[in-house]
């Protein structure tokens, strides 16, 4: 009798925490909705304050290297250190976070930002912005794989691409009111001001994510395995790679465009106001179409999408060669900002995509964003660097023709490749 009672009281209780389970799930996938909603707007605001920080300080550290007559390397070594420092990170950051969880990661990672913010008016030769933009570096190494591992696990497979443009709007709007603020903010109220308002943003954004993000309680770590990708989203892994690898190397192209490749403009006079004007025009529409895009995207999918934004982006470039006017300037920057949209929506979206299907939940999802991250770096490091040594052997112009060509040859690599898998469409598999 004792040992009846004591199985009913057991199976009472199974059927209690069965129930009580149920409700939490059920309240759960209620709550979904609002809470993907939360985190993709502040996950937009995160991204904003870090470019903000990074694009407020460009333009203040171009004058002060050029004033400081530091030897060529150490100057390209200041400009480099960030993504020196970010690119080998990416994939231990991703791996952290698969570990620790999301959130720690991400504070850390703007944290970061925030430091060098605070060091940057304190720094006075080239050795210590070296230093400040490896802090920066290493504040995007943990950042970025975290806080997209996070909106792939958040959202749906439906949902990924719109949360994946409303983030891009952060980023495009932080990249082009970043330098025009610095120099307002520097010669209206004085050397420490654009920092105090990085800082700022930077500590406002850990704040929010420290009290409205929420994230998977339960995170499963398999040691000694390796990244279990089936060959569907190792081929998407690849084209996202392939494409963001080259695409982002035209906006490195476009940062670093009026210093080394001044030279195959001087003829149209432009005053760095204006080029200021250019680089802002083109992360302007890169933010503004991000919503568009989006609704495109769901029509011809996420790896047509980015492919079109090479197109367009060689396009810009072809203006550029033969620019004759600021109106061609206009032109290609529109179109540059456009491609570099798409190609980022599209190419983010795969990445995601596989990093939402990865077997074990999120075990593995910041080891992807990690190595997409990893690709991203070092295009954005690599490409200036090769293309400046380049520019001094066949001339800006006609290094803007060759890489315009180079896009469209990556273009019709990446679709054939896409299509004999048939990845054009990207939907995630059952």
């Amino acid at each position: 009798m004792l040992i009846a009672s004591m199985r009913s009281m057991v199976r009472t209780s199974e059927q209690l925490n069965s129930a009580g389970k149920s409700y939490n799930y059920i309240h759960m996938r209620a709550d979904l909705p609002h809470r993907s909603t939360t985190i993709v707007l502040i996950a937009a605001l995160c991204v904003f304050s870090t470019q903000f920080g990074v694009t407020v300080i460009a333009p203040l550290l171009g004058v002060w290297v050029a004033a400081s007559a530091a030897p060529f390397l150490v100057a390209a070594v200041i400009f480099s250190a960030f993504t020196m420092v970010s690119t080998p990170l990416n994939i231990p950051g991703g791996m952290l976070s698969d570990r620790w969880g999301r959130k720690p990661l991400i504070v850390a990672g703007l944290s970061l930002y925030a430091l060098a913010s605070a060091l940057f008016p304190f720094s006075t030769d080239p050795y210590d912005w070296i230093f400040v933009r490896a802090i920066q570096g290493a504040g995007a190494g943990l950042f970025f794989p975290a806080i997209t591992a996070l909106l792939s696990e958040v959202t749906s497979s439906e949902e990924r691409g719109r949360a994946v443009g409303v983030y891009n709007i952060g980023l495009g709007l932080g990249l082009a009111v970043g330098p025009a603020s610095g120099g307002i903010l520097f010669d209206n109220y004085g050397l420490y001001t654009p920092f105090f308002v990085c800082v700022v943003f930077a500590l406002i954004s850990v704040v929010l994510v420290v009290l409205f993000v929420e994230e998977p309680g339960e995170r499963v770590i398999r040691r000694g395995r390796e990244l279990a990708l089936r060959e569907y989203e190792r081929r998407l892994l690849l084209l996202a790679g392939l494409v963001i690898f080259f695409g982002i190397g035209v906006a490195a192209i476009m940062g670093a465009l009026f210093s080394p490749y001044a030279l195959a403009l001087e003829h149209l006079k432009l005053s760095a106001g204006f080029i200021g004007i250019i680089l802002s025009i083109m992360f302007l529409v890169f933010a503004v179409l991000q919503l568009g895009l989006t609704r495109l995207m769901q029509r011809l999918g996420a790896l047509v999408l980015a492919l079109a934004g090479l197109i367009l982006c060689s396009g810009g470039l072809l203006i550029l060669y033969q620019a004759t006017s600021v109106l061609e300037l206009v032109l290609m920057s529109v179109l540059l900002g456009t491609g570099l949209g798409a190609v980022s929506l599209g190419t983010l979206t795969l990445a995601t995509t596989v990093a939402g299907t990865v077997e074990g939940d999120q075990e593995r999802r910041g080891k992807v964003m990690g190595i997409y991250y990893t690709v991203f770096y070092a295009g954005l490091g690599g490409i200036p660097l090769l293309c400046g040594a380049l520019s001094e052997l066949v001339g800006a112009r006609v290094l803007f023709l060759g890489y315009a060509a180079l896009l469209l040859v990556v273009t019709g690599v990446a679709w054939r490749l896409g299509m004999g898998t048939g990845t054009s469409h990207v939907r995630e598999p059952a």
